[in-house]
């Protein structure tokens, strides 16, 4: 059993499952936006890049 990592989009109101060796400060696209992976609490997060 491994952890699926999911965060909300920033941008769209949708969930995003995130790819396995993602880490805190990584940037993904989604929804043709920069989107920044944060993990605090327990969750992660995306956050959207300037």
């Amino acid at each position: 059993m491994t952890e699926v990592k999911k965060a909300s989009c920033a941008v769209g109101n949708e969930t995003v499952i995130l790819p396995d060796d993602v880490r805190p400060g990584d940037v993904i696209r989604c929804h043709g936006v920069r989107q920044r992976v944060t993990y605090e609490f327990g969750a992660y997060a995306l956050v959207r890049e300037p």
